[in-house]
């Protein structure tokens, strides 16, 4: 019976699907329950009606060119003629759920020519989903349509898109270009009679997102956390000190990251209001250059750093600096548009760390330039970099939530957020990682 019904959905609700793969998609994950949990895009997929047969919804996240984010749905079901029928709805994203407007369309025949102005498509109520986790929710609708009325239905999660793995957290909505890094603000005394200070701590890499608050020198007792004028919960200060931590997936003793701290206010509020503030200084917002180019000149970044041979190679000399025309010896300094060239190289372990690895990497396109150095099995601390024997960085090396070290640099040209500026020739140079005075991994960059 359940493998009937499973084939009974799969085949009417994958002829639906397809509606919607126009559509840019934005997203979420897997949570045992709905506290602080968010629908993201990985809630994606075919949701069967877990009490009617072969019945269910199709439901896609999406995220719109303004960067707002909204759910389509196809409501795949059967009319009082006992043949298929369908539903759609457009709804908008509030925490674990989703406010619909449903609609039905008429007076459309098989294969029909699409002619101007023919609207058949009507507005017939509402639906509501509320997600109690990744795999399952409640729905409620209620409709002026005669056959289809008002009631209720529990649905299941039945496919989801390949590869992704709900959390319920904001790291589920990544966007893969993201340039991930870490931040850091200070948090000051905001208004008379206030001692004691703090700061706000962010940090992302690849699925993964971290948000801390730390204070000192405040009196002892209760206190709130407000991002964007928005409580985020409450902690305690004891012996003068006082921590919030926030990480998407969540870890032990971290609250779910189900917002997200980068362009907002951050304030620490006792009994009388704001006690610590960030005032203007925020953390950054990244725009993964996710659409268009920002300055119309078809190329991702600074005009003034072009890595194309048709227009020159950096010949603006890079922002500060920068690669700029610096690049010559004969080596490769520009890329026709649309290709790409990378250099890859793993780091040679000197045995004073014997477990230690690393690599580094060079890429370049036709706007563009990064160099990268990662590390790991590593004990955690900072470590310095040295290209060509100057000091170009510091990795810090830190534990991540599966028990593994490790730590990573960034360069780019032109510089944008998560990544330092390159103003300096990688190529054919000794990259060298230290610990203290010791040289732990080395080696000679390959020129091409």
């Amino acid at each position: 019976m359940k493998i009937r019904r499973l084939l009974s959905s799969i085949t009417l609700a994958l002829g639906l699907v397809g509606f919607t793969t126009g559509l840019s998609a934005h997203g979420s994950g897997s949570s045992d329950s709905s506290d602080g949990m968010i629908v993201t895009r990985h809630f994606t997929g075919i949701w069967n009606q877990v009490d009617q047969e072969a019945q269910g919804l199709a439901i896609q996240v999406i995220e719109q060119n303004d960067d707002s984010r909204k759910s389509v749905a196809y409501w795949y079901t059967y009319g009082a003629d006992r043949k298929p029928a369908w539903f759609m709805a457009i709804g908008n994203l509030i925490d674990n759920q989703i406010d619909f407007e449903l609609y039905e369309s008429t007076d459309v025949g098989f294969m029909q020519d699409a002619l101007p102005g023919n609207d058949s498509v009507r507005s017939i109520g509402t639906m509501i989903i509320v997600f109690d986790s990744c795999d399952s929710g409640a729905v409620t609708y209620e409709t002026d349509h005669e056959e289809v009325g008002s009631g209720t239905f529990n649905i299941e999660r039945l496919l989801e898109v390949m590869n992704t793995h709900c959390t319920g957290g904001i790291s589920d909505d990544m966007h893969a270009d993201g340039m991930f890094g870490n931040q850091r603000v200070e948090l000051t005394p905001a208004r008379e009679g206030i001692t004691g200070n703090g700061h706000a701590r962010y940090e992302d890499y690849p699925a993964h997102m971290e948000f801390a608050l730390e204070v000192e020198g405040l009196p002892d007792g209760g206190y709130h956390l407000f991002v964007g004028m928005q409580d985020r919960g409450s902690f305690e200060v004891r012996e003068g000190h006082g921590e919030m931590k926030f990480s998407s997936p969540a870890e032990d003793g971290h609250m779910l990251l189900n917002f997200d701290p980068r362009g907002n206010q951050i304030e620490v509020h006792d009994g009388q209001g704001a006690a610590l503030s960030s005032f203007g200084n925020m953390l950054e917002q990244d725009d993964h250059n996710h659409h268009g180019d920002g300055d119309g000149d078809g190329h991702q970044g600074d005009s003034d750093h072009n890595y194309d041979c048709e227009f020159g190679s950096g010949s603006g000399g890079g922002m500060g600096g920068g690669m700029g025309g610096g690049m010559g010896s004969g080596m490769n300094d520009c890329v026709d548009d649309g290709d790409f060239i990378e250099i890859e190289v793993d780091l040679v372990n000197t045995n004073l760390l014997p477990e230690a690895k690393g690599e580094a990497e060079w890429e370049m396109n036709s706007s563009r330039v990064e160099f990268s150095v990662e590390i790991e099995d590593v004990p955690v601390g900072s470590y310095t970099l040295k290209v060509g024997g100057e000091i170009v960085g510091v990795i810090e090396a830190f534990e991540m939530h599966d028990g593994d070290v490790f730590g990573h640099i960034r360069f780019r040209d032109p510089e944008s957020y998560g990544r330092e500026l390159l103003d300096f020739e990688p190529r054919g140079k000794m990259i060298e990682v230290l610990r203290g005075d010791d040289i732990i991994l080395e080696v000679t960059f390959p020129t091409e």
